[in-house]
């Protein structure tokens, strides 16, 4: 058996958010690629020929294994739920230059819970913001982020620097070095997003409801 590893990266990120845009736009857990998902990648600025080729079907294949585990805590009670992010999905073989067989993911069936979740707590988000941020998967999630805690909102709320290192700097070892790279990464989402009220303080990031980055007409991203 081949061992085959965790998704990651900027790619993994962007074949999850195309998953789940056409998900919610056909209303199907069935996603087709192909050439759709080619010219996708292709309109967000991601050559789909030679390395980032190879790398976009790899981290396919890994997200089509991928196998979540979540823990829950609360009420005295804990426990745990397993979900996979795919169901089923249809690879074919293509020939590499060194002539060995290489899966390549064409169709993939949602998993009926993942999908279930998606339509209830979808984010609205656009391919012109995703283009600029293509290549950074630090920056893309702070991006999602916003774009669903946001227009939620409706009242102010302050998310302290320690829980977002929590969620966005668990490489960082020290806190204060994370605080140093943090606003970097959000400048780049709000450059993308310039409805997003967000404020940084010396205690944390003040988010403020705001408008969704995205118009009804464009795609959304859960």
């Amino acid at each position: 058996m081949e061992p085959v590893g965790v998704p990651f990266g900027a790619y993994a990120r962007l074949i999850m958010l195309y998953l789940q845009t056409q998900a919610l736009r056909t209303g199907s857990r069935e996603v087709e690629l192909g050439g759709s998902w080619r010219a996708w990648m292709h309109r967000i600025g991601v050559p789909w020929g030679g390395s980032s080729g190879k790398a976009v079907r790899e981290q396919a294949e890994m997200i089509a294994r991928c196998r979540l585990t979540f823990h829950v805590q609360g009420m005295g009670r804990s426990g745990l739920v397993n979900q996979s992010i795919v169901d089923a999905a249809d690879f074919i073989e293509e020939m590499s230059d060194d002539r060995q067989g290489r899966l390549s993911l064409e169709t993939a069936k949602l998993s009926e819970s993942f999908f279930a979740q998606l339509q209830k707590h979808p984010v609205p988000l656009e391919e012109s913001a995703i283009r600029p941020l293509a290549n950074n998967s630090a920056a893309l999630d702070v991006l999602v982020w916003l774009s669903y805690r946001l227009h939620s909102l409706q009242v102010p709320r302050l998310v302290t620097w320690r829980a977002l290192k929590a969620q966005f700097g668990t490489s960082y070892k020290e806190l204060y070095h994370f605080k140093a790279r943090f606003p970097d990464l959000l400048r780049l989402a709000l450059a993308v997003y310039p409805d997003a009220q967000v404020e940084v303080q010396d205690e944390g990031v003040l988010l403020k409801p705001s408008r969704p980055p995205v118009s009804p007409k464009l795609i959304q991203i859960g």
